[in-house]
Parts: C-alpha cells; sequence; structure tokens
C-alpha cells in the first residue's frame, strides 16, 4: 500500500475529532478563510467557508477553487453531545466526471475512542473499511484498510510522547515493510527552541516562521507562513479568516 493513496491513515485517525482551533468559548457561526499559495510554479488561490454548531464543531464546509467554482463540500453529522462524529459526506464536483460523493461512517469503542471507518459510495456500496486499535491514551496504534474481506495495507505507530514524536511503519498486503515516516503527536505543541506567543501559538522555529493577527476574541484572522531554506527566508502562504460569531 502506497501510504498516500488511501484517505484513512494513523496521521489523519490521530488528528480526528480534535478540539476546533478556536482560543474562545464565543460560539462561531461561520468563517471564511482566504488562502494564498506561493509556489515555485506560480500563485494558487482558494476559498473555504466553514459552518459551525453550538459547540463550534465544522457542521459543513465548503471548498472553492480560485475561479469562484465550488469543487468540494463536506458535510458532518455529531451525536446529541454535538461533538463526536457519526458520519462525514464528501461531495466533489469534477469538470469531467460531473457530481459524485462518498460518506464515512465512524465507530467508536466504550471509551469513545474511534476504532472503525467504513466508506460508501453514492450508490450504498462498501467501498473500503479501516479497521483501528489504540492504545490507553485513545491514539491509534494499529490501522488495517480492507476492500472486502482482503487486507490492503497496514499501519502501525509506536510513539514518543516525551519527543512528542510518532513513529509509522506501512506494510503493503504482503505484510512488508514498504515505508515509514516520523511525525509529531501535537502539531501545535512546542519543541525546544521554538519561539511561543502570548496565545500560546509557535510562531518560529529553526525551519519556519508565522506571523499571525488575533481578534478582540484571541482567534486568529490572518496568518503568513516562511520557511527558511538556505538561509533564505521564503513566503509560502497567506491566509485571512473572516469570523462572524453568533451571540
Amino acid at each position: 500500500m502506497n501510504y498516500n493513496i488511501y484517505s484513512q491513515s494513523i496521521l489523519t485517525v490521530l488528528n480526528f475529532n480534535k478540539k476546533n482551533e478556536f482560543k474562545s468559548e464565543n460560539p462561531v457561526l461561520e468563517t471564511t478563510t482566504q488562502t494564498t499559495f506561493f509556489n515555485t510554479n506560480g500563485i494558487e488561490q482558494k476559498r473555504d467557508v466553514q459552518i459551525y454548531n453550538e459547540k463550534n464543531e465544522v457542521t459543513s464546509e465548503l471548498r472553492y477553487n480560485e475561479n469562484g467554482d465550488l469543487k468540494q463540500r463536506l458535510t458532518r453529522v455529531y451525536d446529541s453531545t454535538g461533538t463526536r462524529c457519526l458520519n462525514r459526506k464528501i461531495e466533489n464536483w469534477h469538470p469531467l466526471l460531473g457530481h459524485f460523493y462518498d460518506t464515512y461512517y465512524y465507530g467508536y469503542d466504550n471509551k469513545g475512542f474511534l476504532n472503525s471507518i467504513i466508506e460508501k459510495d453514492q450508490n450504498g456500496k462498501i467501498v473500503r473499511k479501516t479497521i483501528v486499535i489504540n492504545n490507553d491514551k485513545g491514539n491509534p496504534i494499529e490501522l488495517t484498510i480492507l476492500i472486502g474481506n482482503q487486507v490492503q495495507g497496514k499501519e502501525i505507530a509506536k510513539y514518543d510522547y516525551e519527543k512528542n514524536e510518532v513513529t509509522i511503519q506501512y506494510f503493503n498486503k504482503n505484510d512488508e515493510i514498504i515505508n515509514s515516516q516520523k511525525s509529531k503527536i501535537e502539531f501545535s505543541k512546542s519543541q525546544p527552541g521554538d519561539t511561543v506567543n502570548e496565545y500560546g501559538d509557535v510562531i518560529k522555529s529553526i525551519k519556519f516562521e508565522i506571523r499571525i493577527k488575533y481578534d478582540k476574541f484571541g482567534n486568529w484572522i490572518k496568518k503568513v507562513y516562511y520557511r527558511f531554506v538556505n538561509g533564505k527566508t521564503i513566503k509560502e502562504s497567506e491566509s485571512t479568516r473572516a469570523i462572524k460569531y453568533g451571540k
């Protein structure tokens, strides 16, 4: 299994259902984020609109390209708490393929940890299943992808919580290791040598710098990302976010 093929992975599960990024408890109705990417082959722009429930969890997300065309819509359904996602529908609009969608159904164990994902196409046919085994902290340590009853690939994770690091091994359908990688467990957590601002955000490390502006509630409204390459500071992207608050 090439670990970039499937949408489900140890890393996506690790970040699933994490608390939203708002600093305050003020109810948010909607955000509109405009992002410009500065690539070597030109400038790319996109616009994302997110709608929230009373728990400030995203219920709908609309993704537009630089021409203002709707390319993708994500819709999430939650349980009675408003925080646990039960299913997510992903709709796509393609100039050749037209409109199509898949729906993901999420299962949880008796501790509330995500342990299964079933993906169905727009005809209700099961496309693939993902089985997750978690440790006592609720972090995934093994993830298996099945099509029908056939294993297509597997991932195994080992955690070093002191270093805020996870090592992931990727296996193909023959249970052979084909790749591995290391990643942060908590991307927002600072590392030794990082610069952290008064809002608790990492704004500079040995690899990057982020310049952030906040509104009166402490939520970001502008972010400019820079990365350091061979002694040079390169502007990578710029995002502005308009936040519509409830009463």
